[in-house]
């Protein structure tokens, strides 16, 4: 009997019983720009998944690599200001390293998604409108997430 040969494409959604929450991903990336990486960082992964994603698992690490890196980056600049390596006015110049890490992020994130959703949109997908939930997020959100209260990594991770 003769094995039959599957043929893949690269970028092809797999099947996801999330899939009826999927939306485009600028709702998530606007999500990040206007209420930090929490919420933002939150839909992405969820997005990934819902959209059965062939890149979850890159764009996972992607999603650890901004939670991780934005206070490993806070650990740096202080420990470079109390060995003296940067002056304090230096290290606000520093910290904008943060705010790159997240947006870079961000925008791989988008583009690695937006692939999939235009290979799964174009083959039948119906996407969800994220305006309503990133309005709510950015009005009421982030509003009643307190980031004062947390400890400062933290707050450095969702910002």
């Amino acid at each position: 009997m003769a094995e039959r040969a599957l043929y893949r494409l690269p970028d092809e959604p797999l099947p996801s019983g999330l899939r009826r929450y999927a939306t485009d991903p600028l709702w998530p990336l606007l999500t990040l720009m206007l209420t930090g990486g929490g919420f933002g960082l939150a839909w992405f992964a969820f997005n990934s998944a819902a959209l059965g994603s062939p890149t979850r698992a890159r764009e996972w690490s992607c999603v650890a690599l901004s939670l991780l890196g934005a206070p490993a980056l806070v650990i740096a600049v202080t420990v470079a200001v109390g060995a003296g390596w940067l002056t304090p006015a230096a290290a606000q110049y520093a910290l904008l390293s943060v705010l790159l890490l997240k947006v870079a992020v961000a925008y791989a994130l988008y583009l690695m998604q937006q692939r999939t959703f235009d290979i799964w949109e174009h083959y039948g997908g119906e996407p969800r409108n994220g305006m309503p939930l990133t309005i709510l997020l950015a009005v009421v959100g982030r509003g009643a997430l307190d980031l004062s209260a947390l400890p400062p990594l933290l707050r450095a991770a969702l910002q």
